[in-house]
């Protein structure tokens, strides 16, 4: 894959023309970064360090060899990465600190709520290596300890979404990406993930991408975009959604019928 073409553009007052940028075409990365690092390129830069400070998080890899199932160095515990791959470490170091402690609590009752026998999570530095930890837990009422490989990949990828969304306010990226949350998730936990990225969006925004009608049931129409195909001039095209255009269809419909109806569109 390459860049047929890329651009980049800044309006700094509502009227004026914008500052367009082209880049070269043909390359298999983007050329902003090295477009950065010329003198008096300020917009150049303005925009890379912006894009630089949105983390996307994707958590479908729960494989056996994913760092998320993993032991991982226990004092990379700063932030959630990307992947999980720092989940173990990042909750032993919220979990041990007086100030977070609270919100690892909080993190441990939501996963409780989509799998009721979760008791807690056994955070410990490995016996034989302490400076890493591995993230096992134990059930409600009992002394059995387990893995990692004992758990399904949506009760995993939920802990790590509960962790990114519950962690302490102050720590929180300004911006969250979340490709296909949904994924491997029981029905009923939906509302549960939905109600949290709607306590995290009280201190940062939250953008998800979504193909599940039992997700997008749980947002109103205004938190709404859909993203659709335009063939003819071979780009992706966001619209915005007006409740009252949808008033009199909500009363018979809720949105993941109007969505399957193509009412809304946003269809293959």
């Amino acid at each position: 894959m390459i860049f047929t073409q890329e651009t980049i553009c800044n309006r700094a007052e509502a009227g004026k023309i914008p500052y367009t940028l082209t880049f070269d075409p043909g390359l298999k990365e983007s050329g902003l970064p090295q477009r950065c690092q010329s003198p008096n390129q300020s917009i150049e830069r303005t925009v890379f360090e912006l894009l630089h400070r949105c983390p996307v998080f994707q958590f479908h890899d729960t494989s056996k060899q994913a760092k998320i199932r993993n032991k991982g160095y226990i004092d990379d515990n700063i932030f959630l990465r990307s992947d999980g791959g720092n989940l173990a470490a990042f909750l032993y170091g919220m979990r041990n600190n007086h100030q977070n402690h609270k919100y690892y609590q909080k993190i441990v009752r939501y996963i409780q709520k989509i799998m009721p026998q979760f008791g807690y999570f056994q955070l410990k530095p490995s016996r034989l290596n302490e400076n890493y930890i591995m993230l096992n837990w134990q059930e409600k009422g009992s002394d059995y300890l387990f893995g990692l490989h004992q758990i399904s990949h949506g009760v995993l990828r939920f802990m790590a979404i509960a962790t990114l969304l519950l962690q302490p306010p102050e720590i929180l990226p300004g911006l969250i990406i979340l490709d296909e949350p949904e994924l491997g998730l029981h029905p009923s936990a939906i509302s549960v993930l939905a109600g949290m990225a709607k306590i995290a969006s009280i201190n940062c925004q939250i953008i998800m991408a979504t193909q599940s009608p039992r997700l997008v049931d749980e947002f109103a129409p205004e938190n709404i975009l859909i993203v659709e195909r335009n063939s003819q001039k071979g780009c992706s095209e966001f619209k915005t959604l007006d409740r009252e255009n949808l008033t009199e269809w909500l009363e018979r419909y809720s949105m993941s019928e109007l969505w399957e109806k193509n009412v809304l569109g946003g269809q293959p």
